[in-house]
């Protein structure tokens, strides 16, 4: 498998971007977060910058695909190492305190889960098919239903305190993706099947 700095590159600095913006109070289902995630998506093109996007990319793709899932799984530790350098900067190091504690990992109830799925479906319908500005809104509109949007900040904040609260972290992070991904892979089956 062939490493593609470039891309990796560009998902360190989306996922900084997007992680400076977290800590600076905007949050990804606000307006500000969709003009930034808009921008971002504009300036680094071809960039996923949030996890959720790579897990679609995965999710949408040939399965079978080793080089391709490594690839994508690399993009998702740039996205991490992205937050990081954010939230380093933005403490200071750690000097500034921010109060953030992991939350206590629960598997999504039966309607939480359909809704990231169909959330992910919507999003990846117009994620693939408009201008990322109208992405970027979509985002913002189903944050609430797919989850997951602040993935690589919170394993980012996770890593620089110590690895506190990883396991609920980390499975956060999986699990969303994997549900959201799996919205945009039915949107796309049913997109085939109507075509």
């Amino acid at each position: 498998m062939e490493m593609d700095n470039r891309a990796m590159m560009n998902e360190v600095g989306g996922a900084f971007m997007v992680s400076w913006m977290v800590l600076a109070g905007a949050g990804l289902g606000s307006l500000e977060g969709a003009v930034l995630l808009a921008a971002a998506w504009m300036a680094i093109s071809g960039a996923h910058i949030l996890p959720v996007v790579t897990w679609c990319h995965m999710m949408t793709g040939d399965l079978s695909d080793t080089d391709g899932m490594m690839g994508n799984a690399m993009l998702l530790l740039s996205q991490v190492v992205g937050a990081a350098l954010a939230i380093a900067l933005m403490t200071e190091a750690g000097a500034i305190e921010t109060g953030w504690a992991a939350t206590a990992w629960e598997a999504p109830e039966l309607w939480g889960a359909l809704g990231m799925i169909a959330g992910g479906a919507v999003f990846w319908t117009i994620y693939t098919r408009c201008d990322a500005w109208v992405a970027a809104f979509s985002l913002m509109a189903l944050a609430g239903a797919m989850g997951g949007m602040d993935a690589a900040h919170e394993m980012g904040a996770s890593l620089l305190s110590g690895a506190d609260g990883i396991q609920d972290v980390a499975l956060d992070w999986i699990v969303d993706g994997l549900l959201v991904g799996l919205g945009a892979r039915v949107g796309v089956m049913v997109d085939d099947a109507v075509a």
